[in-house]
C-alpha cells in the first residue's frame, strides 16, 4: 500500500507519498454530470495521458459510499484504471461521498433537521457523483450518521483495498453536505414566516454536549434561538438596504432592531444561548468530519486524509455550518488538509481569485490548505465565458500562470477542475506545455527555502462570525480579500487569531485585524503580548474587541479600548462609513487629497460563474463607533458627521491604528504598511503574490510597471526563462492588463 504523509519540507509542509516528494498541481476531471441526474461516463484516455506527461501525478476520483450504490467501488475503478493505464505512476486521492441515501433518510426522521412550525423542506443533494432527492434535510452532526456511515465508509475503503491497483490509492477526501462541502442546502429560519431551526433530535444531542463542555455537566440545557433572537444574522443588513419610502426632506429611516440586536451585532449580554447556538451549529459539523477521519486514520494510519471545511467566505457564513471549525479541524491531529474552491467573483484577467480561509494556520500546525482551482478558461460555454472574461487562450495561459504562482508564494497545494463531462477546460497543447513548465517551477520551489518572510499578517477570528451580520463578515474578510490585499504591492500572510498565542507563528511589522470582534481576557493578552515582541503597527478595523465574554459588561467600547489602547464612543444609530483623509496630518494621509473618498466598496464587483450573486448592498454602521481619544492623532474623519474616522496611538511595546469602516482599499492598506515600515514592491496596485524567493505579477491594466525589491538580486522570469537584470534592487517593463510573470529572486 502506497505510504502517504505531510512533512515539512525546507520550513514548510509538503505531500510525500512512497518517500517522493509531491509539489502543485494536481488534477480532478469529471466524468459525467451524476449531479444533474444522468448516468452517462466519459473517459478520455488521451487527456489523461496528455496531463501526465505534464507531470500531474495526483488524480482525484469520485467514489460513493456503497450505500448508495453497490456498484460504487466498481464505478471508481473503471476510471481509477484509465488514469494508472495512461499514467501508472500516478496515485489516486479518492474523493468519497459521505452523503445518506434517499431511504435512510426517510428511515430516520429524528436525524433531519426540523423546524418550529413542524414543516418538512424537501432536499436535493449534489455532489460531483451523487444527485439524491430526499424528503429532508439530513443533519450533518447526527451520531446515528456517524456511525452507520462510518461503517460504510470502511466498507468502501476495505473494498477499494482489495482492487490490484491499492498501492497507487494515497489517501482519502470526504465529502458530505452540499457539493460535498459540508454546508446544510436550506436556510435554518425563515423571517417571512418567523419558523427556524434546527429542533431536531440529533442536534439537540449535539448542543447539549457543548454545552456540557462549555459550563459543565447539566448546567445550561439547550435554547433554540427564535427568528428574533437571530435578526442580527442578516435582516439589519435587508432593510437597510431596503427602506421605507423616504422623501428627501424627511428624516432618514429609523435603523431596525428587535430588541436583541446592537444594530448588525447580537447583544451577547442578553443573548449567549444565541452565540452558542452557531457555535455548536459549526463545531457539530467539524467534530463529524473529525469523526470520519479519525476512523480512517486509526484503520489506516499511512494515508492522507482530507475533506473540504473552512468556508469564511464564497458562501453562507452563519447557517451553512462548514467556516468556523478549521481551528479544531487543525488541532485534532487526524486531518491532513482541507480545501475549497476560490471565491467565485473578480476571477477575470487583471482580477484575482480570493480564498476561503487563513491559509497560514494550516502550514502552522503541520496541515495543508487544498485550492480547488476551478479555473475557468476560454473553452466555457458563452454564458460563463462572458462572466469570467476569458476570450482566448492568452487568457486562460495567463490566469493559470496567476492562480498557481498564487499558489506557490502562498505555500499552498492545489489542483485543476476540469468540470466539462469528459475534460474540456484544459485540453489544448498551450495548456500541456505552460502545466510541464510549472511542475518544473514546483520542484524549483520546493527545493529552496520556503520560509516566507513577509511582513504584513491578516488576522481573523471563526467565533466572531456568529456575533455579527453576514454582511459585516462579508465586507471585513470577504470582500478585502477578494478585492484588495493582493493588489497592496506587498505580499501577506493570513491566520486566525488563536496562533497568536503560538511560538510558531513569525514576527510581522503590521498586523490587520479584521473581524477580530469577540476576544477573551486571554486572546487579549496574547494578541498584545505579540505586537508588542517587535513594536508592530497593529491595524484594527471596525469594532474589532468590542465584545469580551469574561467582562461584566460583555458588549461595550470598553472593551474595544483594552485591545487597542484608544478610547471609543458608539452612536446606536445608521451612518455611512464613507471617511477622508486630512491632509498634512500624519504619514499615512500623505498620498490621500482631503476629498478623495475611502471607507466603502467604490470598484466594479465582477461575477465569474453566474450562479452566485454578488452582494450589492451599500456599506453601513450600525452602531457608529468612533475613536473618541485626545491623546491619538485623528488622520480621517467622517465624511457625513465630520467625527472621527481613523486614529492613530502610540501604546506601551506598539503602535495601534483604528479605522472604523468595515471595507478598507488596497490604496489605504499600502500606505498603513508603508508606515509600519513595510516593503513596497509595486505602487501602482497590480496584483501581486510574493515569498522569500518568488514574485508573481499580474497586471492590473495596461501600462510601464516598476517592481522594487528588498535587496539586490537577479530577478528571473521563469516562463520567459530570461533575467531582467543582475544585482538589482529595481526593474522596469512595459504589461498589458492581464499579463502574468513570474520572478525567481536569484
Amino acid at each position: 500500500m502506497a505510504k502517504s504523509k505531510i512533512i515539512n519540507l525546507n520550513g514548510s509542509p509538503a505531500i510525500e507519498i512512497d518517500g517522493k516528494i509531491y509539489p502543485p498541481m494536481t488534477a480532478t476531471v469529471t466524468t459525467s454530470m451524476v449531479c444533474f441526474g444522468s448516468s452517462e461516463r466519459n473517459f478520455d484516455r488521451e487527456y489523461y495521458r496528455n496531463l501526465g506527461n505534464s507531470g500531474i501525478k495526483i488524480f482525484y476520483v469520485m467514489c460513493n459510499n456503497v450505500s448508495l450504490d453497490e456498484n460504487s467501488v466498481e464505478d471508481f475503478a473503471k476510471e481509477a484504471r484509465v488514469i494508472l493505464e495512461e499514467i501508472p505512476d500516478a496515485y489516486i486521492m479518492v474523493r468519497m461521498t459521505l452523503i445518506p441515501s434517499r431511504e435512510w433518510i426517510e428511515q430516520n426522521p429524528d436525524e433531519t433537521v426540523s423546524y418550529s412550525d413542524g414543516k418538512v423542506i424537501p432536499t436535493i443533494i449534489r455532489s460531483e457523483s451523487r444527485y439524491v432527492e430526499a424528503n429532508a434535510m439530513p443533519s450533518l452532526c447526527s451520531e446515528k450518521w456517524r456511525k452507520d456511515m462510518g461503517e460504510y465508509m470502511l466498507e468502501t475503503i476495505n473494498q477499494i483495498r482489495k482492487l490490484p491497483f491499492a498501492d497507487r490509492i494515497c489517501g482519502y477526501f470526504l465529502g458530505a453536505g452540499g457539493t460535498s462541502e459540508w454546508y446544510y442546502i436550506n436556510p435554518i429560519e425563515d423571517f417571512s414566516d418567523g419558523s427556524y431551526g434546527d429542533l431536531s433530535k440529533a442536534f439537540r444531542e449535539e448542543f447539549t454536549k457543548y454545552l456540557d463542555k462549555k459550563y459543565g455537566k447539566g448546567k445550561v440545557s439547550p435554547q433554540i434561538p427564535d427568528c428574533s433572537s437571530r435578526f442580527y444574522t442578516s435582516e439589519v443588513d435587508w432593510i437597510i438596504a431596503h427602506p421605507q419610502r423616504v422623501l428627501a426632506g424627511q428624516k432618514a429611516p429609523t435603523p431596525p432592531s428587535y430588541g436583541k440586536n446592537i444594530g448588525s451585532f447580537l447583544d451577547i449580554d442578553k443573548e449567549m444561548h444565541t452565540f452558542d447556538f452557531y457555535r455548536a451549529w459549526h463545531e457539530g459539523t467539524a467534530n463529524s468530519v473529525i469523526h470520519f477521519a479519525k476512523l480512517i486514520k486509526e484503520n489506516y494510519p499511512d494515508t492522507l486524509v482530507g475533506a473540504f471545511y473552512g468556508s469564511m467566505g464564497g458562501s453562507e457564513i452563519v447557517w451553512a455550518s462548514n467556516g468556523a471549525g478549521v481551528m479544531k479541524l487543525l488541532e485534532s491531529g487526524c486531518v491532513d488538509f482541507l480545501a475549497n474552491p476560490g471565491v467565485y467573483e473578480n476571477r477575470q484577467p487583471g482580477g484575482h481569485t480570493g480564498q476561503r480561509v487563513a491559509n497560514d494556520s494550516f502550514n502552522l500546525h503541520g496541515s495543508l490548505y487544498v485550492v480547488e482551482d476551478d479555473v475557468r478558461t476560454h473553452a466555457e460555454n458563452r454564458y460563463f465565458g462572458e462572466f469570467v472574461e476569458m476570450f482566448d487562450v492568452e487568457d486562460t495561459v495567463n490566469v493559470l500562470k496567476r492562480d498557481f504562482g498564487r499558489d506557490i508564494c502562498n505555500d499552498t497545494q492545489g489542483w485543476w477542475f476540469d468540470q466539462h463531462p469528459g475534460g474540456g477546460r484544459y485540453k489544448f497543447p498551450e495548456v500541456y506545455d505552460l502545466f510541464a513548465r510549472q511542475q518544473g517551477i514546483g520542484h524549483l520551489a520546493y527545493s529552496l527555502d520556503r520560509k516566507k518572510e513577509n511582513e504584513i499578517a491578516f488576522i481573523y477570528d471563526e467565533e466572531s462570525v456568529h456575533t455579527v451580520s453576514r454582511q459585516t463578515t462579508d465586507e471585513c474578510v470577504q470582500q478585502i480579500r477578494n478585492y484588495e490585499i493582493a493588489n497592496i504591492g506587498a505580499p501577506s500572510d493570513s491566520y486566525y487569531h488563536n496562533d497568536m498565542a503560538s511560538d510558531l507563528m513569525p514576527d510581522y511589522k503590521l498586523y490587520v485585524f479584521c473581524n477580530c470582534f469577540y476576544l477573551s481576557d486571554k486572546e487579549r493578552e496574547d494578541i498584545k503580548r505579540k505586537l508588542s515582541k517587535n513594536n508592530a503597527t497593529a491595524l484594527f478595523l471596525y469594532g474589532n474587541g468590542i465584545m469580551n465574554p469574561d467582562a461584566e459588561n460583555k458588549f461595550g467600547e470598553e472593551n474595544i479600548y483594552d485591545l487597542t489602547g484608544i478610547k471609543f464612543s458608539i452612536i446606536n444609530d445608521n451612518h455611512s462609513p464613507m471617511f477622508r483623509m486630512t491632509e498634512g496630518t500624519h504619514p499615512i494621509a500623505e498620498n490621500f487629497d482631503s476629498r478623495q473618498i475611502l471607507g466603502a466598496f467604490l470598484k466594479q464587483k465582477k461575477g465569474s460563474v453566474g450562479f452566485i450573486p454578488l452582494a450589492d448592498a451599500k456599506s453601513y454602521l450600525f452602531p457608529v463607533i468612533y475613536p473618541d481619544d485626545e491623546n491619538a492623532k485623528v488622520i480621517a474623519t467622517y465624511a457625513q458627521t465630520g467625527l472621527p474616522a481613523v486614529s492613530v496611538k502610540e501604546n506601551e511595546g506598539y503602535t495601534s491604528v483604528y479605522c472604523g469602516s468595515k471595507y478598507i482599499s488596497s490604496d489605504f492598506l499600502r500606505e498603513v504598511a508603508r508606515f509600519a515600515g513595510c516593503h513596497i514592491f509595486d505602487d501602482d496596485g497590480h496584483v501581486l503574490y510574493g515569498n522569500k524567493n518568488f514574485i508573481t505579477f499580474h497586471a492590473a491594466k495596461s501600462g510601464n510597471v516598476t517592481l522594487k525589491f528588498k535587496e539586490e538580486c537577479t530577478p528571473f522570469e521563469l516562463y520567459e526563462e530570461k533575467e531582467y537584470g543582475k544585482g538589482t534592487k529595481e526593474i522596469s517593463f512595459y504589461a498589458k492588463c492581464g499579463d502574468t510573470k513570474m520572478f525567481w529572486l536569484k
